[in-house]
């Protein structure tokens, strides 16, 4: 399941139950480019980074977000999330601290207003517009694996131990 951003005018989903203060929500960080998140990719305390590219008016988006929460909070992972939001100006604004603070993030996270996609093709050239986007890096920046559309935590273990033990990259 994958939103295409041709659905930007829906509408955004209203919020379930609070799992966060809002206080706790670190402000997200507005245009993000590029060297930045490759910095951040290379500079992780864990093996690997998931880069997730995400909106708030995206159901399968809203649907994957507790997972990867988890999986960023889990003192065991070995996976680093990133998440940047490609919500509008507007959307940022109103709506990105409240989504977050109801999926209980309480991390960094990052926001592309403007040229979302040119920022995502910078990574995956592959990209058609269609979120969630998951790209899965180990810690020295090499592309292992992209997911568009919805995953969970299960598929993300499955694909980094698939790498791990074939020794393979993209």
């Amino acid at each position: 399941m994958y939103c295409s951003l041709t659905l930007l005018t829906q509408a955004c989903s209203s919020r379930s139950g609070s799992a966060a203060s809002l206080a706790d929500v670190p402000e997200p960080k507005s245009g993000v480019e590029s060297v930045e998140l490759r910095k951040l990719i290379s500079s992780s305390e864990r093996p690997y980074v998931l880069m997730n590219f995400f909106a708030t008016w995206c159901k399968p988006c809203r649907t994957e977000m507790p997972e990867l929460v988890a999986l960023q909070n889990d003192p065991k992972s070995e996976v680093q999330v990133l998440l940047v939001s490609i919500d509008d100006a507007d959307a940022v604004a109103r709506n990105l601290r409240p989504f977050l603070a109801d999926n209980g993030v309480n991390f960094q996270t990052y926001a592309r207003t403007e040229n979302s996609s040119a920022l995502i093709n910078e990574f995956y050239p592959f990209y058609n517009n269609r979120i969630p986007l998951s790209l899965i890096f180990k810690r020295e920046g090499d592309l292992l694996e992209a997911i568009t559309g919805m995953t969970d935590r299960g598929e993300i273990e499955l694909l980094i131990n698939k790498h791990k033990h074939l020794g393979t990259e993209l």
